[in-house]
């Protein structure tokens, strides 16, 4: 059987996005945790679907919702965000240093320099949490590097222990200095890999037992463009650098989601890509996650299309009544046979063993069914079972006859999206979706 992701490259290969913040710890407050996560997102609000006859898959629109509008946001405003928050490092470091050389220069030390030390930092971590709030946090992590060196700068200046208090005021500037790097930024705040809350909104709903959380953000891999921002990156938990021998920590080559790649999953999807009103335009592929080798020749070195990654595609347009007429069009495009969820966890409970069993009560074997209806089926989404022709096969090699392309169409919401699109039909591809898993698209 061929896979999906095997099928999405060239004539066999594969088609196959940066930081996830958690939690400081109390015996290390740079420890990531996959446990309790204060930052974690609350569910969105359902809409009121009596006022909204076009809501449709409400839970699907709002994760992907929460997706496109976190990845919109590193393709846009991540850069000028972390410039922000390195700028507002940098005043407060040269603040401390010249409360520093005064100090030291008039061999004494006064309450009101103290006072102005403490709100260099508050208006440091104040400018980082307005830039980069809610995406990460901060502000904790510049508190817990200087609060208790301000504290002991209120101890010794009273008594004019300038001696003590320049120690302090040392310590303050060099561990500010050291969370405005560049180095720094890369691993906390990371853009590439994007491990922060995106990553989980990604793989949404993580598992709630800690150990089955580890597993999932553990061993999944997410290549990421927002090609209407010109913008590619991967999200995945980095690999720990400091306990791994470099090389055995995997390679992978090549820009997530590359022109070419993204050129070839249009083809495939023919009709399904409708670019009339589109206001963005969203590939995402999942992938395991390659584990750091025991050896250097264990180690994954390759290209990121030879990730084998199954692929979800995305388009955004500027309201549900626009993307139901773009959806019309495209099935127009093509034919349908029904409608069926996308449901992993069927597949591996043993009750459907394709994973691609028409759901009678939304099926359509027309493909004319309304999507504009109100959801009532609290059940995972349905999606129309749709294929076309392509303008060349790949399954026998043969130029001569157009190949069928089959996959998965659903509108939920603004929003479009096509995942599964192969040569090979639905009901001979089984347990094809089994990456999506832990992905957002089958967890709504």
């Amino acid at each position: 059987m061929l896979g999906v992701g095997a099928a999405l490259v060239g004539t066999a290969g594969c088609l196959g996005v940066q930081g996830v913040e958690y939690p400081d710890a109390a015996a290390d407050a740079d420890a990531p945790s996959d446990g309790d996560d204060p930052d974690k997102d609350d569910p969105p609000d359902a809409p009121d679907t009596d006022a909204d006859p076009l809501v449709r898959n409400a839970a699907l629109a709002a994760a992907t919702r929460e997706v496109v509008d976190d990845a919109v946001w590193f393709a846009t405003e991540y850069p000028a965000a972390v410039a922000t928050y390195r700028d507002a490092i940098a005043e407060a470091v040269a603040t401390v240093r010249s409360i520093r050389a005064t100090v030291d220069e008039e061999a004494a030390v006064t309450a009101a320099q103290v006072d102005s030390v403490a709100a260099a930092i508050r208006t440091a971590g104040d400018r980082a949490s307005d830039a980069l709030e809610p995406h990460f946090s901060p502000g904790p992590r510049i508190r817990s590097r200087v609060e208790r060196h301000v504290e002991t700068l209120r101890t010794f200046a009273p008594r004019g222990d300038v001696d003590r208090v320049l120690e302090e005021l040392d310590r303050i500037r060099t561990k500010l200095a050291s969370i405005g790097t560049a180095l720094y930024v890369e691993a906390e705040f990371s853009g590439d890999p994007i491990h922060n809350r995106l990553f989980r909104r990604l793989l949404a709903p993580l598992p709630t037992d800690d150990r089955k959380r580890g597993r999932v953000t553990n061993g999944t891999l997410v290549e990421l463009a927002v090609a209407s921002r010109n913008f590619a990156t991967f999200a995945h938990r980095p690999y720990d650098r400091d306990t791994i021998d470099r090389e055995r920590i995997p390679r992978i080559y090549g820009d997530a989601f590359s022109p070419e790649r993204r050129r070839e999953l249009r083809a495939r999807l023919g009709p399904i890509s409708q670019p009339a009103d589109r206001v963005e335009e969203v590939f995402v592929a999942f992938v395991e996650r390659p584990p750091a080798g025991n050896r250097p020749s264990e180690t994954f070195r390759g290209w990121a299309r030879e990730l084998d990654g199954v692929p979800v595609y995305v388009q955004r347009y500027p309201d549900a009544e626009t993307a139901e007429a773009r959806l019309s069009t495209a099935l127009d495009g093509g034919s349908t046979d029904g409608r069926a969820s996308i449901d992993p966890e069927a597949t591996l409970a043993g009750s459907d063993f394709s994973g691609n069993a028409s759901d009678d009560g939304n099926a359509s074997s027309d493909g004319n069914s309304s999507d504009a209806d109100v959801e009532t089926d609290p059940g995972p989404a349905p999606w129309h079972r749709f294929y076309h022709r392509e303008a060349e096969g790949e399954r026998y090699g043969f130029d001569e006859h157009a190949g069928v392309q089959y996959g998965y169409v659903v509108r939920a919401g603004e929003f479009l999206l096509a995942a599964g699109f192969s040569g090979d039909a639905w009901e001979e591809r089984a347990g094809w979706h089994g990456r999506l898993r832990h992905g957002w698209v089958t967890g709504a």
